[in-house]
């Protein structure tokens, strides 16, 4: 391709858009920005026929839209009529002010994005005044390493001015990151609560598929270098962010679609009804042993203990086939965090996430959930499962107190009179009361979960193995569509967790069979009482 006509095919593809975007920040109105942007094509175009040499499309862009921009605002305000000179001589002095303020904001916006030794340099040098010996004695490095860095500061400050940058999507539509772990939270719900600001969200979801340098991330996130750089430290401190070579850094865990609408539907199409026959079918072979006082310590209808019996004999099953088949790290495996958990994180990116509706426009219930999530203390197991029916947040889960299922333990054994209960045991089971663990009837209060022994748990273990026979083909099968879907989204550096969080998308075998269980009308109907803790299940370990 000759030299002129790889000019004319960079200008329409690269340059075009970026001109359009400098008009719309510039104009704020859509029809001005396109005329404005017609003026400045057609002065680039007229440029590049000249056959003038061009070094720097970039500089030649930027120079010619600025000047054009400065021309249109000048005949807007003063019309196209005939000028006194010295009018016209007023009109270029508000010209040159015009570019030399859009220099020093250009200035300050590539201040803005260098990283900090280059950036504290500079700001040191030229702004406070400091000498090369006195700013290598306040970074405790030498005067040569001053000197070069203010020589490669300037260097960028010069290439910056050229540019005109191209900000990324997520400086105007940042996205929603949502995380979860397996295995053991830290000590202030880490990794949870490491990511409550949209800029912490943002940068692991800009920085996933690739490793991104602070600049980068500074360029896509439209957000200064001092704020990204604190929020990047901490994220590495966390071990959520991993810096992989000088200056570029990774997200280190696996983030998944959010919006998992067409797997559940998939998984749905390809393995039910013929699944959910075949456990419950299995699972009223026990009826008489499941209803008994042994297992039904509440004293709960068969089908309020179904939404329990459905979540924990297909997980007990799953767990069994995950370790099997989907190459699971296990919780001895699993890194010990910083602020001490034991966890790998797991986000799902929102970002697009909508209403979760099928192509009739029927709100599908099978198709969102969020669990199962664990506790295990004082030598109680306790694991939640939320959904459409319960409610999606296992916040409520993570945010009780720790023992608080142990204090439950003693109160259902009869270990525990509340009357005679000591103020730490109150302020406990107020808590329980409070989370509706423990509800109020009539007189008398009742659990509103199920809880059972460890011989009990055994048993249901048990019958759960027994089911797997029947249940290993269609997990199978859904195993193999998943594994097609999205292993390949996931960067290489993460395939070691792949297996946890892609065999996640098989806990849609408990939602699709409690669908299938309203729709057959087996299920309980829950109210605002008890919904949270419908597949509750909790026992001694």
């Amino acid at each position: 391709m000759a030299d002129i006509e790889k000019l004319f095919y960079d200008f329409e593809k690269e340059y075009l858009p970026k001109i359009f975007g400098f008009c719309i920040i510039k104009m704020n109105n859509n029809t001005e920005a396109e005329e404005l942007a017609q003026e400045i094509s057609l002065q680039v175009i007229r440029t590049l026929r000249s056959g003038k040499k061009i070094e720097n499309m970039n500089a030649l862009i930027w120079k010619i839209s600025n000047y054009t921009f400065c021309k249109y605002l000048r005949r807007k305000k003063y019309g196209s009529g005939e000028y006194l000179p010295e009018t016209i001589l007023s009109e270029t002095n508000i010209e040159d002010e015009f570019i030399k303020r859009e220099q020093i904001s250009i200035l300050r916006r590539e201040l803005s994005f260098m990283s900090e030794k280059y950036r504290r340099v500079i700001v040191m040098y030229y702004y406070y005044e400091k000498s090369c010996s006195e700013i290598a004695c306040k970074l405790n490095v030498s005067s040569g390493t001053v000197k070069w860095w203010l020589h490669e500061a300037r260097n960028q400050i010069k290439e910056g001015m050229n540019i005109m940058r191209d900000y990324g999507d997520k400086s105007y539509n940042p996205g929603m990151l949502s995380l979860s772990c397996q295995c053991m939270p830290g000590a202030d719900n880490e990794p949870m609560s490491c990511v409550r600001s949209k800029s912490t969200q943002n940068i692991l979801l800009a920085a996933y598929k690739e490793a991104v340098t602070v600049q980068e991330l500074c360029t896509e996130l439209g957000i200064s270098a001092p704020y990204i750089e604190d929020d990047v430290n901490y994220l590495v401190r966390n071990q959520l962010l991993k810096e992989v070579s000088s200056g570029k850094y990774q997200t280190d865990f696996v983030i998944l679609p959010g919006n998992n609408t067409d797997t559940a539907v998939e998984l749905y199409e390809s393995c039910f009804p013929e699944y959910y026959n075949k456990l419950i079918s299995h699972i009223e072979r026990y009826k008489d042993t499941l209803i008994s006082a042994n297992f039904n310590t509440a004293a709960f209808s068969w089908n309020r203990l179904l939404w329990v019996y459905i979540h924990i004999i297909t997980d007990i099953a799953l767990c069994k086939f995950k370790n099997d088949v989907c190459r699971i790290v296990s919780c001895d495996d699993i890194p010990d965090r910083p602020n001490g958990g034991k966890w790998i994180a797991l986000g799902f990116d929102n970002s697009y996430f909508s209403d979760i509706k099928n192509s009739s426009g029927i709100q599908k219930e099978y198709i969102p959930f969020d669990g199962p999530v664990h506790k295990i203390t004082d030598g109680i197991f306790a694991q939640g499962f939320f959904h459409y029916w319960s409610g999606l947040d296992s916040s409520v889960f993570f945010n009780l107190p720790d023992n608080i299922f142990t204090l439950c333990g003693k109160i259902i054994k009869g270990e525990l009179d509340l009357k005679s209960m000591d103020k730490e045991e109150e302020y406990m089971f107020s808590v329980a009361v409070k989370n509706k663990l423990i509800v109020k009837c009539d007189t008398e209060f009742k659990q509103n979960y199920y809880f059972i022994g460890s011989n009990s748990k055994k048993q249901i273990e048990r019958i759960a193995f027994e089911f797997y026979g029947n249940a290993y083909p269609l997990f199978q099968k859904a195993w193999t569509q998943i594994l097609d879907k999205y292993s390949s989204s996931i960067p290489k550096h993460l395939h070691w967790q792949m297996g946890n969080f892609l065999s996640n998308y098989l806990n849609s075998f408990v939602t699709c069979s409690l669908y299938d269980g309203m729709k057959n009308n087996i299920l309980y109907i829950p109210d605002e009482n008890n919904r949270e803790w419908l597949s509750l299940f909790v026992a001694d370990m």
